[in-house]
């Protein structure tokens, strides 16, 4: 498979916030065109840039929420590292994010041809193959690999995606409204350290809480209570850097009341223990 990058691929990045890392143009791949991003924390709406080719993006590192704009209405998923969003040649999208962890947030762009018709963009595509091939490649730029290895990932992803492409995940509109969604996450964030139960955050936006645990989960790609963990976690690594409480403390502010539950999510979270990270973070 060959495809020529085409000057439109080459301007994608330059619409971009972000600071490029690396290029698979310099190792003289021809069946992609890779990049490499360090994404800033926050970002302001702003517009891509449409590309010739089938856009692939792969979060390689850290957490974000990110939004999509369509019409007037905003999509909203949250990215980890594997997850992935593809852009349709020809397409634009409107985007904006905002960091949801205290590490840096980095990206792999895939620009790949594809010789079949591709009418659909999908904001969040959570494929452990996808994922794998996000940082096979990423380990390939930073190794100067040859073409003939980005080919055969080219034409594995190719095929993946498009055999898939009946089953794509479909974007889904923020059923219980933005104002809804963020006055829950609001709530979560202002009562970290208490027990916060399901029907409390149903009767915020007043529908039962199996229709709110539908309606979240569709909004946000996350049921409430992982969620919730996700915000703990970002509270507890804050909070852990400024040495001004104890780790007992953080447990508690952060919602465990046992400390070796707190340090068991943490390390699932983070890889490392709180002490660990207070000390080496």
């Amino acid at each position: 498979m060959r495809a020529d990058i085409s000057e439109s691929n080459k301007l994608a990045g330059r619409a971009l916030p972000s600071k490029r890392l690396l290029c698979s143009e310099p190792l003289g791949w021809q069946s992609m065109l890779a990049r490499t991003y360090r994404d800033p924390d926050v970002t302001d709406e702003f517009t891509t840039v449409a590309s010739s080719e089938l856009t692939l993006v792969v979060a390689l590192s850290g957490t974000m929420q990110i939004e999509s704009r369509k019409g007037r209405g905003w999509h909203r998923a949250n990215y980890r590292p594997g997850s992935a969003g593809l852009t349709a040649p020809g397409n634009v999208s409107v985007l904006r994010w905002k960091s949801t962890s205290p590490y840096p947030l980095e990206s792999l762009h895939l620009h790949l041809p594809v010789d079949e018709y591709w009418a659909f963009d999908s904001l969040l595509l959570e494929d452990p193959l996808v994922a794998a091939a996000g940082n096979a490649l990423k380990r390939a730029l930073q190794q100067s690999a040859p073409e003939y290895y980005a080919e055969s990932i080219t034409q594995m992803l190719v095929a993946h995606l498009m055999y898939t492409a009946n089953n794509k995940p479909a974007v889904e509109p923020l059923a219980m409204g933005r104002s809804g969604l963020d006055q829950v996450t609001e709530y979560m964030r202002a009562h970290l350290s208490e027990d916060i139960r399901l029907d409390e955050l149903a009767a915020l936006v007043s529908v039962s809480k199996y229709h709110f645990l539908r309606m979240f989960t569709r909004a946000t790609g996350q049921t409430p209570h992982r969620y919730l963990t996700e915000l703990r976690m970002a509270r507890a690594a804050e909070m852990l850097r400024d040495n001004d409480k104890t780790v007992l403390q953080v447990a508690i502010a952060c919602g465990y009341r046992s400390p070796g539950q707190f340090a068991a999510a943490f390390r699932r979270r983070y890889g490392v223990s709180p002490t660990e990270f207070r000390n080496f973070g």
